[in-house]
């Protein structure tokens, strides 16, 4: 269910007038868990959550992971950024760490084979790299890279890292992610992915690469996974 769709029938009367051990029943028969987020330190978060596609548990995910990592020395990078929303919560949790963007601002680049097309197709999330600079103008540190990673990436090559977020839906572009940025990774750093859940291209390179090495992919609620450097 749509995360819209599914919060229309979260707040329907339908679902809200029904005595609790039904409620509980009817998110079970949806495989559905309802997580509390009205506790204070939560809830500012929350409020920060606008224009993007994660689900707000992922958001959180993403914020308190960025929050944990703030003793790891390096830099932070974000591949995928689309409108900002995702680099918002990591700048609000970033502190005084330098935070590189990476998008195309021109939408999803070819799909290869291993990609699911039903999903996803070229040209897809396609965004303003002008008005996520706006949207983001209020925070210091960010560092902004327009055009097909990891073609952009020279002015990093030299950087260590302490979190990374991916984004970016399909097989090619996640497995040169992971080739760029997993030996760049400070010991405890850590790399979340959207869409390791339902994107067969995304699983597949996060599989391959990690098939050998030691670190075990952890798969979070929602649609992430995430990879701790050991």
């Amino acid at each position: 269910m749509a995360g819209n769709k599914f919060t229309s029938w979260l707040l329907s009367s339908k679902v809200t007038s029904l005595p609790r051990n039904l409620m509980l029943k009817a998110f079970r028969k949806r495989n559905l868990v309802v997580v509390r987020y009205d506790f204070p330190e939560r809830a500012k978060v929350m409020k920060l959550i606008t224009q993007m596609l994660l689900g707000y548990h992922e958001a959180y995910q993403i914020f308190s992971t960025v929050k944990k990592t703030a003793k790891i020395k390096g830099d932070m990078a974000e591949v995928g950024v689309y409108l900002g929303g995702s680099a918002k919560i990591i700048s609000e949790a970033k502190k005084d760490k330098e935070l590189h963007l990476f998008d195309t601002f021109e939408g999803l680049p070819e799909l290869s084979g291993k990609d699911d097309s039903t999903l996803f197709h070229k040209g897809k999330y396609n965004s303003s790299c002008e008005q996520v600079k706006n949207y983001l103008k209020k925070y210091q540190g960010l560092h902004f890279y327009k055009g097909l990673f990891p073609e952009t990436a020279t002015p990093i090559k030299n950087r260590k890292f302490s979190f990374v977020h991916l984004d970016v839906d399909l097989y090619e572009p996640t497995l040169e992610c992971l080739k760029f940025f997993y030996p760049r990774m400070n010991k405890g750093g850590v790399i979340i992915s959207h869409d390791y859940v339902n994107s067969p291209g995304v699983r597949k390179a996060f599989d391959e690469f990690f098939e050998k090495k030691q670190e075990p992919i952890i798969e979070l609620s929602g649609l992430q996974c995430m990879i701790v450097k050991v």
